[in-house]
């Protein structure tokens, strides 16, 4: 079983829309759980234009959004983060989530140089691979690069749905890398 965690502040834009996306493309895959979760916050409601914008896409949220990431979720396989501040905030406060912990982003991108061998790593071998080409220091600061942007609350329609595509096209480049693992 992989099981991943999709990570952004108030896990009530970017991070239950990624988790969407992945549960639907990996729908049938076995193995596999998708959560999202956010590190502040809470129970929120979904902004109405991010409604709209999710209709126009033909999605609808898979889990309530607002959970916020507790100690019963530290561990799954891999975090992924939408932003840099929020995965280097999450690696100062749990060091241990580091080697397993990433913006999706960087995740799609080290994944893309370092294909897995699934026939002879598990995924947590591979993912030891991928975390051995960083540095810590690559946390500081910010990066478009890395950054998936946030519409916020009061985003308009046409941020969202700017959103929405930005986490479809790296949902399909994160999903590749998820499937084929075998079962144990």
């Amino acid at each position: 079983m992989v099981r991943v965690g999709i990570v952004c502040f108030a896990n009530t834009c970017r991070s239950p829309v990624a988790e969407t996306l992945l549960v639907r493309l990996l729908a049938g895959q076995d193995g596999i759980e998708i959560f999202s979760r956010g590190v502040a916050g809470g129970p929120g409601n979904t902004p109405e234009q991010m409604a709209l914008a999710l209709a126009h896409h033909g999605l609808a949220l898979v889990s309530p959004s607002g959970e916020q990431l507790s100690s019963d979720d530290l561990q799954a396989d891999l975090y992924l983060f939408m932003e840099r501040a929020i995965l280097r905030d999450a690696v100062v406060r749990n060091p241990s989530l580091w080697p397993k912990s990433f913006t999706m982003r960087e995740f799609a991108r080290r994944a893309q140089l370092n294909p897995p061998q699934r026939d002879s790593e598990s995924f947590a071998e591979w993912l030891a691979v991928i975390h051995g080409t960083r540095r810590r220091e690559e946390l500081l600061g910010t990066d478009s690069a890395d950054d998936v942007r946030d519409p916020g609350l009061g985003g308009d329609l046409e941020a969202f749905s700017a959103m929405i595509v930005e986490l479809e096209l790296l949902s399909h480049k994160v999903a590749q890398f998820l499937i084929g693992w075998p079962t144990k």
